[in-house]
């Protein structure tokens, strides 16, 4: 496919831009009650006009069309690649758990991604990229011999994505710390939760995902430790103000997340405004992405009488 220049690509992120859902927006939908939500989405424009809209189908399609959007208009085939791995790795994972469970999965695919999932249900991984089409046969030898839980599924495609991700960003300084951040990140929050629960350092292992610049053999040590060890360790790592107050424990989980997302979109905010380079393009990608996240937040605490919970969850973009 033939890239589009940069100046063009930005211009149009540029364009789009204005229509995300600002601050003021966002308090005004979430004062609503959950049908009138639906309608001010689609004032906002969500759906393009959809007859019957329903959260399902509002967010579906929104990100549909972010997918089609960085297909469409990407600089290059490593920005592209780097943006969708998301997507892609996603409805190869929601496909084959619904292969081995017999169950219908549909509903939890992204649009754009249907070949993958074709491949997937129909066992033919040739025309897959080729780190995704190996853990793919690697599952389905060991599923031959044994039952596969859904944590292995879970682990086994979520570390061919990173892979992926971390080979298609190789000679770009900034996608392969967003990356290598985004696993460090995964890896703290699994480290966390392992804590919280309980969890023997197998458990940790078994999920940890390699690529990143946090040590395995460190981070175990801090999850055997004591309590004040642990929380030493956060506190010494790069990412200490996004896990600031862990020994706050199980509620500390959502602002963790929330950091989490806030620190990951902040790395894009550099040279976000020098459209002579990817990263104003690349910006707005994770800009629109945690609109649709915080939209469904939203929908979802409304729907379930909790708006109080929404605050909690707000990205700090919308403050």
């Amino acid at each position: 496919m033939a890239f589009v220049s940069k100046i063009y690509a930005n211009t149009l992120a540029s364009y789009n831009e204005k229509y995300l859902m600002d601050a003021d927006r966002l308090r005004r939908l979430m004062d609503c009650s959950y049908p009138d939500a639906i309608k001010a989405l689609m004032d906002y424009g969500w759906g393009d006009g959809q007859a019957t809209p329903t959260q399902e189908s509002l967010l579906a399609y929104e990100t549909s069309k972010l997918i089609s959007f960085v297909r469409e208009n990407a600089v290059s085939d490593k920005v592209r690649d780097v943006l969708l791995a998301e997507f892609m790795f996603h409805n190869a994972k929601a496909s084959y758990k619904g292969r081995v469970s017999g169950r219908d999965v549909k509903r939890a695919l992204y649009g754009g991604f249907e070949d993958v999932s074709e491949a997937v249900m129909e066992k033919e991984y040739s025309a897959l990229p080729d780190i995704l089409a190996d853990c793919l046969t690697s599952l389905d030898e060991k599923g031959d011999v044994t039952e596969l839980s859904p944590r292995e599924i879970d682990m086994a495609v979520s570390r061919a994505r990173y892979e992926y991700s971390l080979r298609k960003a190789r000679g770009d300084r900034s996608l392969t710390k967003y990356v290598k951040s985004e696993i460090d990140l995964k890896n703290l929050l699994t480290l966390f939760r392992c804590r919280v629960m309980e969890m023997e350092a197998s458990d940790f292992s078994e999920m940890f995902i390699e690529g990143g610049s946090l040590d395995e053999s460190e981070m175990v040590k801090a999850l055997t430790g004591t309590a004040e060890a642990f929380n030493l360790f956060y506190a010494r790592c790069q990412y200490y103000e996004v896990f600031a107050g862990v020994e706050k424990g199980e509620s500390a989980i959502t602002e963790l997340e929330t950091g989490i997302d806030n620190y990951l979109y902040a790395l894009t905010l550099a040279g976000r405004e020098d459209f002579t380079s990817k990263n104003p393009f690349i910006n707005y990608f994770y800009r629109a992405l945690i609109e649709l996240k915080t939209v469904k937040t939203v929908l979802v605490c409304i729907k379930n009488n909790a708006v109080g919970e929404i605050k909690r969850r707000l990205r700090a973009i919308y403050d």
